[in-house]
């Protein structure tokens, strides 16, 4: 069985993004957030997004979090399915170092989100 490519080209993360968000809307956790989403808009914001988190090239600008702040009832569970459909889509198309960079960025940025809305405490390490 081949081995899977790495993520190497802003065409890859586009490839991750889209298939990622491939019938989002139906998926029976997440799928409320984004009914009637202008896709259009949506997607290449987020292949910008993630072409600036995995290349650094500074595609995106923008507060990522904003959104988010005025989704009404997210809860953990929410988040973990986000990690979880991540993980699954990048599992399925690619391997290696950049797509385990792209994975553990979406795991800090879905814990730092769930920290932000109070879904998650950061205990003292004193």
């Amino acid at each position: 069985m081949p081995t899977l490519p790495d993520i190497e080209t802003e065409a890859d993360v586009r490839a991750v993004v889209h298939a990622f968000y491939r019938d989002m809307e139906a998926d029976p956790v997440l799928g409320v957030y984004f009914a009637g989403l202008d896709w259009e808009e949506h997607l290449p914001k987020m292949v910008r997004f993630w072409s600036s988190v995995v290349f650094q090239t500074g595609a995106y600008r923008g507060r990522p979090f904003d959104p988010h702040a005025r989704m009404p009832g997210l809860s953990r569970e929410h988040f973990a399915r986000w990690v979880e459909r991540f993980h699954g889509t990048i599992d399925g198309l690619f391997t290696g170092p950049n797509a385990s960079l792209m994975k553990a960025r979406a795991e800090q940025i879905a814990g730092v989100f769930q920290v932000k809305l109070g879904l998650w405490r950061v205990l003292d390490a004193a």
